[in-house]
């Protein structure tokens, strides 16, 4: 089997698509709820808690490390395994996946999610300047989403018909 990433700008909907997979009897991690992502200074390596300010996230990174993937591969040696999360070191991460699913919203739904997100999740995307953030990684993100590696997935549609299509590919 393998190991697959869905990826996507905060407010995309892999959160939802983890839990759709959990549902359907898949293995599935959320990098931020599953505590796999971690901010990480840039110059130290450190691992530090974000407290939402502009200058940490200036000095910091959110990724996953590269031994938490290769573990997550590990166990996907007999099933397939999903990890639902946009770490900034993806591009150092590609080779430890089968395939690259990138889940793309137009603005305005990615506004109203991040505005209108449940309390208790992932809460990242509701201050001014994370949603600034965002925008910035969107136009990163989505021109690294037209290389051969990834699937690109219109997520404005349902969850399970999102879920649906990754499944597909497999």
């Amino acid at each position: 089997m393998a190991l697959y990433l869905i990826t996507g700008v905060s407010g995309t909907g892999k959160s939802t698509a983890c839990a759709e997979l959990r549902e359907r009897g898949y293995t599935a991690y959320d990098g931020d709820t599953d505590h796999l992502a971690h901010w990480f200074n840039n110059e130290t390596g450190a691992i530090e808690y974000y407290d939402g300010t502009v200058a940490f996230i200036e000095t910091h990174q959110r990724s996953v490390a590269r031994e938490t993937v290769k573990r997550l591969a590990q166990e996907a040696r007999d099933k397939p395994v999903f990890l639902c999360n946009d770490p900034a070191n993806e591009d150092e991460l590609l080779d430890l996946f089968a395939q690259v699913f990138a889940l793309v919203v137009d603005d305005d739904t990615r506004n109203y999610r991040l505005a209108n997100r449940k309390s208790g999740h992932y809460d990242w995307g509701k201050l001014p300047h994370e949603m600034a953030y965002t925008r910035t990684e969107k136009a990163l993100a989505y021109e690294r989403y037209k290389r051969p590696q990834y699937s690109t997935i219109d997520a404005t549609q349902p969850t399970a018909a999102i879920v649906d299509q990754i499944l597909a590919h497999l």
